[in-house]
C-alpha cells in the first residue's frame, strides 16, 4: 500500500520572500534537527529558470518497534531538486530520503506560487507519498507512523520558513 498526504498553506509574504527564504531556511530554532545542508549543483537554464539540487542530513527520534530493523541508525540523506520560475513567481520541489528506503520511502512534490488574489502572498501545496517495503502487517504502521510525523513537522517546518522571513524583513529594514 502507499499513503498520500496533501497540504496546503498561504504565507502572507510574497513569492521573492519565499523562495529566499526556502533557500535560507537552515538554521533556524524549529530545524535541530537538520545537520547539514550542501549545495550540490545550481544552474540558470535558457529561461531564465534556477535549477538547484542539495543534500540535506536530518537526525531524528524513532519508534522503539522500528529500532529492530534499523538499530542505531538515527540520521537520514535527504535529496532536493527545486526550480524556481522567476518570471512565473512559482517554485517546484521534490525532495525524497536516500537511505532506509526499504523501510519507508518519502517523496514530497510542493508547488509555491504567488497567490493569485493578493500578490503579497504565496500559496503553497504539497503531496506526499510514504511507502514501505515491508510486508502488508508492518507496512502499514510504518507508513501510518511516517504520516502522522509528517503532520507533526510541517507545522514546524513553516514556522521555521516564517521566522526566515522574519530576519529577512529585519535585515532588509537596516539597508
Amino acid at each position: 500500500m502507499v499513503l498520500w498526504h496533501k497540504n496546503a498553506h498561504v504565507f502572507n509574504n510574497d513569492f521573492n520572500t519565499v523562495s529566499l527564504a526556502f533557500f535560507n531556511r537552515y538554521p533556524n530554532p524549529y530545524a535541530s534537527h537538520v545537520l547539514s545542508i550542501d549545495t550540490l549543483s545550481r544552474e540558470l537554464d535558457n529561461d531564465g529558470k534556477l535549477h538547484t539540487t542539495r543534500l540535506i542530513k536530518k537526525a531524528g527520534k524513532l519508534p522503539r518497534w522500528v529500532k529492530p530493523f534499523l538499530g542505531r541508525i538515527s540520521e537520514s540523506w535527504i535529496i532536493e531538486f527545486s526550480i524556481v520560475d522567476p518570471r512565473q513567481s512559482t517554485m517546484r520541489t521534490y525532495t525524497r530520503n536516500l537511505d532506509h528506503t526499504k523501510i519507508i520511502q518519502v517523496e514530497e512534490y510542493t508547488t509555491y506560487e504567488q497567490a493569485k488574489q493578493n500578490v503579497r502572498s504565496t500559496s503553497c501545496a504539497s503531496q506526499v507519498k510514504f511507502s514501505s517495503g515491508f510486508n502488508v502487517g508492518i507496512r502499514s504502521k510504518i507508513e501510518d507512523w511516517s504520516r502522522s510525523r509528517f503532520d507533526e513537522n510541517i507545522k514546524k517546518s513553516r514556522l521555521g520558513m516564517v521566522f526566515v522571513m522574519q530576519e529577512l524583513e529585519k535585515r532588509s529594514s537596516l539597508l
